[in-house]
């Protein structure tokens, strides 16, 4: 059978092949669980907003991740030609936000619907933590071969509903994702959802953990990294994703980071923060489609609530 790879990066790319997965790979990457998610039915002004947010966040050049964008959309028009399409996700707000995208888009191609696969995991005997596909060998990734299942209605209904939730301007429907279909969405999202500014500090769960991985003394990067992986409760965010969680607390007009001599440290407004003696100030951030400031996260209601 001809069969398409749909994976959102390029981490199973050298590893299928040799796992015995013959086949085409088709990444689908837009890391639509940061940044601005506009509620557009246009695909050109969706990659567009998007693509100059990715090359402001990553420092890159807005013409070539566009065209990314949009080579990476089309590919998605070519899956008609294939016998069978499985779609590779794990558990995380990474994967579970490019998949609930990936679904609704397809959810309006029904003659492809009886080709998708979906196979989707959130552990792997001997790997603790297990953090997504991309860290398994080949030889593990070959044990999963026949896990994948048919994408059924209801998932394709569960993606489109958290979709148009999450582009929505506030989180409110968002929040009350659930159901079964989708089993690891609820949890990713309530992960996405703590992104907010949080009633009782201002800071958002990434931007708190940055803050406590330095509350010691300077740490480079990796160990700032290291350190917000091994506090994260669901990992989603790669290196290069949390340079622009760091860029917010050291390019403030108020920062709470101070970057010298290639480490991160506290300032003082920083430690007053994680003292519980000063609220971290949000200026405005797109988190999906909500513009901030305007909504926070209470973690006693385990809720989104309005500023």
């Amino acid at each position: 059978m001809r069969t398409a790879h749909v994976r959102c990066g390029d981490d199973l790319r050298e590893t299928l092949g040799p796992a015995g997965f013959r086949g085409d790979f088709v990444p689908f990457t837009d890391p639509v669980c940061q940044g601005p998610v506009p509620r557009t039915a246009d695909p050109a002004e969706f990659d567009a907003v998007r693509a100059d947010w990715l090359a402001r966040a990553y420092d890159l050049d807005v013409a070539h991740v566009r065209e990314r964008l949009s080579r990476e959309r089309a590919a998605l028009g070519t899956l008609d030609t294939y016998d069978r399409v499985l779609l590779w996700f794990e558990h995380d707000w990474f994967d579970q936000a490019i998949l609930i995208r990936l679904l609704a888009l397809l959810a309006h191609r029904p003659a492809l619907h009886e080709r998708l696969r979906l196979l989707s995991i959130d552990a792997f005997d001997g790997e603790d933590p297990f953090i997504g596909l991309g860290q398994l060998s080949a030889p593990q990734l070959a044990t999963l071969a026949g896990r994948e299942r048919p994408v059924s209605p209801d998932q394709f209904g569960a993606a489109e509903r958290a979709w148009a939730a999450l582009s929505a301007p506030d989180p409110v429907a968002l929040s009350g994702i659930g159901g079964d279909a989708l089993p690891f969405l609820p949890r990713a999202v309530r992960r996405h959802l703590a992104e907010l500014p949080w009633t009782t500090d201002g800071l958002s769960l990434s931007e708190r953990l940055c803050l406590r991985a330095v509350s010691a003394g300077p740490l480079p990067f990796p160990a700032v990294f290291q350190a917000h992986q091994e506090g994260d409760p669901l990992p989603y965010l790669g290196d290069t994703m949390l340079l622009p969680v760091l860029r917010r607390l050291h390019d403030a007009e108020r920062p709470a980071l101070a970057l010298r001599d290639g480490g991160y440290q506290l300032t003082a407004y920083g430690q007053r923060i994680l003292h519980g003696d000063a609220t971290w100030q949000t200026f405005p951030r797109w988190v999906g489609g909500v513009l901030l400031p305007g909504w926070r996260w209470d973690p006693d209601m385990a809720r989104p609530v309005p500023s």
